[in-house]
C-alpha cells in the first residue's frame, strides 16, 4: 500500500470543486460537489442522534433505492438543514435536483449532506444561481480536491484529505481517497440505517453496496466511532464511500488489500478531525491493551478520550493520572483497578503514569516536572493503558480542551 497525499479525485472516474454561493455570511467557500463519470455503488452510515437532519433522512432513502446508481455527493456547508421539518427536506431536494440538472444527471443519483448552524434553512435562491459556475469549475486533481475539501468546513482550521493506492490479489491496481471535515460538535455514534463530522471516501475497485456497507460499518466503529472532541453527537454526521469500478478487475469488496485501504484512509482522516478539534493545541491517542474483548477496549479508550478532565488536564500539561484512573473505572470495562498500568508510549521510551495500580511515585517532584516537561513538548499525547485482563486492544482519538474551545463555542451562533 502505498500513502499518497491527494484526495478524492485520486481514483479514476471522479471530478471534484467547491465554491462560495454566499450562504456562510463570511463569504468563504460553502458548497462542495464530487461527481463519478459513471454509475456507483455506495453505501452510508449516519447519526444515531433521535434529531435528525434533512440530508440525512434523504441520503438513507436514496442509498435503499439507488445502491447501485449513484452518481456523486453535493455538501452545504454553512447551514446544518436541521430542525427544519418539511421545508427543509423539500429544500434540500431542490437543490439536489437543480444540481443535477445542472450537471446533466439523473435525478435522485446525488447524495446529500449539510453541516453548519441548526436551524436556519438553506438559501435555495442563492444556492441556486451558482450552479453554473460550480458545473464549469468541476476538475480532476489536487488543486480540485482542495476546493472540494476546504468548501465542506465550518469551524475547522484546515481542510482533512487521504489517499492510498494498493494492489489486489490478481495484479488489478485500485485506488482510494477520501475528505473529511470536523472541528466541534463531535462524538460521532453512526449506524446503519441511522459543527457535525462528514467523511467522504471513494474508490475506482468494483465492490457490491451490501458489502460496501458491512467494511463501512466496522470501519466506522473502528475509526470515527473512536473520536470525541466534545462528547457531543450532531444530528448531522454522515459517512459515505462510493465505489465506481473504473479500475477493472475483479469485484474487490472481499480482497484484504481493500479493506486495508479503506481502514487506511478512515483512520487518516479520524485523527485529523480530531487532530483539528475547536481550539485544540494536542492530539490525544489513548490506547487500551489488555482488555477482555474489544467492546471493553473501545468503552475505557473512548471514556479516556472524551474525558473533558482529562483534556483539560492535557491543556494544562498536568500529570494528573487521576483523572485517566478514574474515567476508566467508570467505563463499564471490568478490571482489576490493582494490576492498572498507564505509560506514555513514545517510539524510544516509556514514561510511567500509572504502575499497578499505583501513581507512579515522584509525580509531586522530579518525575512530575520531567512529564509535565514533555508534556509540553508533546502535539500528540500517545497514553498507552494496559487492562492485563486479556488481549483485545482498541485506540480512541481526541484533543485538549483548551480556552479557546469555550470562545468559539459561545460565540458559534453569531
Amino acid at each position: 500500500m502505498t500513502i499518497v497525499p491527494r484526495g478524492v479525485t485520486y481514483p479514476a472516474g471522479f471530478r471534484a470543486t467547491g465554491m462560495a454561493a454566499g450562504i456562510k455570511r463570511s463569504g468563504r467557500p460553502d458548497i462542495s460537489l464530487v461527481v463519478s463519470d459513471r454509475p456507483c455503488a455506495a453505501a452510508g452510515v449516519f447519526t444515531t442522534n433521535l434529531v435528525r437532519a434533512a440530508p440525512v433522512l434523504i441520503g438513507e432513502a436514496m442509498l435503499r433505492e439507488h445502491p447501485t446508481e449513484i452518481r456523486g455527493i453535493l455538501t452545504i456547508s454553512g447551514v446544518a438543514n436541521a430542525m427544519t421539518g418539511a421545508e427543509g427536506i423539500r429544500d434540500n431536494e431542490i437543490a439536489l435536483e437543480g444540481t443535477a440538472d445542472e450537471m446533466g444527471l439523473p435525478q435522485g443519483r446525488l447524495l446529500p449532506a449539510c453541516t453548519g448552524v441548526i436551524g436556519p434553512r438553506i438559501p435555495v435562491p442563492r444556492f441556486l444561481k451558482a450552479l453554473p459556475e460550480l458545473r464549469h469549475s468541476l476538475r480532476t486533481g489536487a488543486e480540485a480536491e482542495k476546493r472540494a475539501a476546504h468548501a465542506m468546513l465550518t469551524t475547522d482550521t484546515r481542510s482533512k484529505q487521504a489517499a492510498v493506492r494498493t494492489r489486489l490479489r490478481d495484479g488489478t491496481y485500485i485506488h482510494v481517497a477520501g475528505m473529511a471535515k470536523g472541528s466541534g460538535m463531535i462524538a460521532p455514534r453512526m449506524g446503519r440505517p441511522h459543527a457535525t463530522a462528514l467523511a467522504f471516501l471513494t474508490t475506482d475497485a468494483r465492490a457490491r453496496p451490501a458489502a460496501l456497507a458491512k467494511i463501512l460499518l466496522r470501519e466506522t466503529d473502528r475509526t470515527f466511532n473512536m473520536v470525541s472532541i466534545d462528547g457531543d453527537t450532531s444530528t448531522n454526521d454522515t459517512i459515505y464511500i462510493l465505489a465506481n469500478g473504473a479500475a477493472g478487475g475483479p469485484i474487490a469488496d472481499e480482497d484484504p488489500a481493500f479493506h486495508a485501504a479503506i481502514h487506511e484512509v478512515m483512520e487518516s482522516l479520524a485523527k485529523q478531525v480530531a487532530r483539528d478539534g475547536e481550539g485544540a493545541t494536542k492530539l490525544l491517542s489513548v490506547t487500551v491493551t489488555g482488555a477482555r474483548n474489544v467492546g471493553d477496549a473501545r468503552s475505557a479508550a473512548k471514556a479516556v478520550a472524551s474525558s473533558m478532565l482529562v483534556k483539560a488536564a492535557m491543556f494544562g500539561s498536568d500529570p494528573n493520572v487521576g483523572r485517566i484512573a478514574a474515567a476508566v473505572g467508570r467505563s463499564g470495562a471490568p478490571f482489576d483497578p490493582e494490576r492498572m498500568d498507564v505509560v506514555i508510549s513514545l517510539p524510544r521510551q516509556e514514561v510511567a503514569l500509572i504502575t499497578n495500580g499505583r501513581a507512579a511515585s515522584g509525580l509531586e517532584n522530579g518525575h512530575g516536572k520531567k512529564i509535565r516537561d514533555l508534556l509540553l513538548r508533546l502535539e500528540e499525547v500517545p497514553l498507552e493503558i494496559r487492562l492485563h485482563e486479556g488481549r483485545a486492544r482498541a485506540t480512541a482519538w481526541g484533543c485538549d480542551l483548551s480556552y479557546s474551545y469555550v470562545q468559539i463555542n459561545a460565540a458559534y451562533h453569531t
